[in-house]
């Protein structure tokens, strides 16, 4: 399998790999969580659920490899799931199921990236990641989105102090550039003193959940919707030919 044994033709002793794939889709039209369609119509009759979230950023990362020629590190980084440097490599898990099952996973990679090749107007995942990468929902469109959130019964008040408003950020910055929350911008975190920042690191991920569960609270799938809404109104901003303020 050749993103992963590395048999790409060096330009130079020092150089990068001839990508595998010439012409078609793009390293910049790849998510760094790969689409969720396309891991159920690709990837996911393979059945290794258990390893979704693995697979997902395996398979966005070879992508880009056979695209670009990177290693597999350099493409992490390109995708912004590897930000503290270091090389890229899957779960132990997945490594094990791939010893066995590396030709399905193979000719499945092969025909996404064929599907991929085949797109006539693919996302710019890349320019989304670029514009958003000092972004994050400042405290007035803060304030504005949960002021139209729905009265909650009741005397006890959800929280939505800047902790949360970091998660939104996430959430928001997840749903654009096709990323997860855990490798988004944290401004509003590294704005708070140090002692606070971990306090702030335990608590994401309840928050990411409650977010994202399909069952979510009526509080929960309120702000969700909102959030998508501001995500949507971000993309529109951000595609080429625009000029209008990213908030």
């Amino acid at each position: 399998m050749a993103p992963l044994t590395r048999t790409y033709r060096r330009t130079g002793p020092r150089g990068a790999r001839i990508p595998e794939r010439q012409g078609g889709y793009r390293p910049e039209h790849i998510p760094a969580f790969l689409e969720e369609r396309w891991y159920q119509e690709h990837l996911a009759p393979l059945q290794i659920d258990a390893e979704a979230k693995s697979v997902r950023r395996l398979a966005a990362v070879l992508l880009v490899q056979q695209a670009s020629g990177r290693a597999q590190g350099d493409a992490a980084d390109f995708l912004g799931i590897n930000p503290a440097g270091g090389q890229f490599v899957a779960t132990g898990t997945l490594l094990r199921w791939l010893r066995d099952g590396q030709d399905a996973f193979n000719a499945a990679l092969h025909d996404l990236a064929e599907e991929l090749d085949r797109a006539t107007d693919p996302t710019n995942y890349q320019r989304r990641r670029e514009v958003l990468r000092s972004w994050s929902l400042s405290s007035e469109i803060w304030n504005e989105i949960i002021t139209r959130l729905p009265p909650v019964p009741g005397p006890i008040r959800p929280n939505l102090d800047d902790r949360v408003r970091q998660e939104a950020s996430a959430f928001v910055w997840a749903y654009v550039t096709g990323g997860e929350p855990l490798f988004a911008p944290r401004h509003v975190e590294a704005e708070q003193p140090p002692e606070v920042r971990p306090v702030w690191r335990e608590r994401r991920a309840n928050t990411w959940f409650q977010l994202s569960r399909p069952d979510a609270l009526n509080h929960y799938t309120a702000l969700r919707r909102l959030l998508c809404q501001h995500g949507d109104a971000l993309i529109e901003k951000i595609e080429p030919g625009t000029s209008m303020p990213i908030r």
